[in-house]
């Protein structure tokens, strides 16, 4: 009994150091391998947003402004009003993206599964009420955006980060450059 008293801190102090280590390595090589920028994520635009290409549908407009005023009400939003307000596009006009919101449209990639899409297009809604003046003093409309998102659509949370994942994987041009976008992206999505 005593000596295994004497191993429980040693393991917890290798698991610590292994932790550490591990995120120094991350820091460190995302540092080196994006050559100083680490934090900065810059992604070709996404041609949903050339308004050439895909023009704002005054539909989607105002279902959003009546979204606006359930969120400003205190409801919380179903899926069904959810899906009348999101325009889906096809994964080439997102490059890189699961969703984008702009020019006043929130779109999700076609490709995605029902409780990813779910949980990207209520990102992305997130992120327009946060324009229009209701992000409840978010410092980080990133992070505010993914938990909000996460807590009411969970599953989704989850399936989008598998997905992702493995969408990441399958583009990256190395094994690095998989780790270290990952690590980014981890970053500016679930860190504060």
């Amino acid at each position: 009994m005593g000596s295994r008293k004497r191993w429980l801190p040693r393991i917890a102090l290798v698991l610590l150091i292994t932790l550490m280590g591990g995120i120094l390595f991350l820091e460190v090589g995302s540092y080196w391998y994006f050559e100083g920028a680490p934090e900065t994520l810059s992604l070709p635009l996404a041609a949903v947003c050339d308004p050439e290409v895909y023009p704002p549908d005054p539909d989607k407009l105002a279902t959003l402004e009546g979204l606006l005023e359930v969120r400003r009400q205190g409801r919380e939003i179903s899926p069904e009003e959810l899906e009348r307000a999101l325009v889906a596009a096809p994964q080439a006009d997102l490059p890189y993206r699961n969703g984008v919101f702009c020019n006043g449209i929130v779109y999700i990639s076609q490709r995605l599964s029902i409780p990813a899409r779910r949980y990207v297009a209520r990102h992305e809604l997130e992120h327009y009420f946060q324009f229009q003046g209701l992000d409840g003093g978010c410092q980080d409309w990133e992070l505010c955006a993914t938990w909000e998102a996460a807590r009411e659509y969970p599953w989704g949370f989850l399936t989008t980060i598998t997905s992702s994942l493995v969408e990441s994987f399958r583009l990256s041009p190395s094994f690095w450059d998989f780790l270290f976008s990952s690590w980014k992206i981890f970053k500016i999505y679930l860190l504060p």
